[in-house]
């Protein structure tokens, strides 16, 4: 597992986390109810989020070392 790619998937999940869980749970907490429906939803965008970013930066590393790579594009081949 290259550690450089792993930490940068983990800090954009974070900044998913970060934007994401604020604005889910004000209203949350305005209520105090909890709808733990909608914070599973934005972990798993969140997880997802990480896991294209990993694969788009093991692409970019291997074409670096010059190995065509389809990684690039990441989950969605954008």
């Amino acid at each position: 597992m290259n550690k450089e790619a792993f930490k940068k998937a983990l800090l954009e999940a974070g900044r998913i986390l970060l934007i994401a869980v604020i604005p889910v749970t004000i209203p949350m907490l305005e209520a105090w109810t909890f709808d733990w429906k909608a914070l599973v939803v934005v972990g798993s965008i969140a997880l997802l989020k990480a896991i294209d970013k990993y694969l788009h930066e093991i692409g970019i590393q291997r074409e670096a070392s010059g190995v065509k790579s389809s990684l690039t594009t990441g989950l969605t081949r954008f």
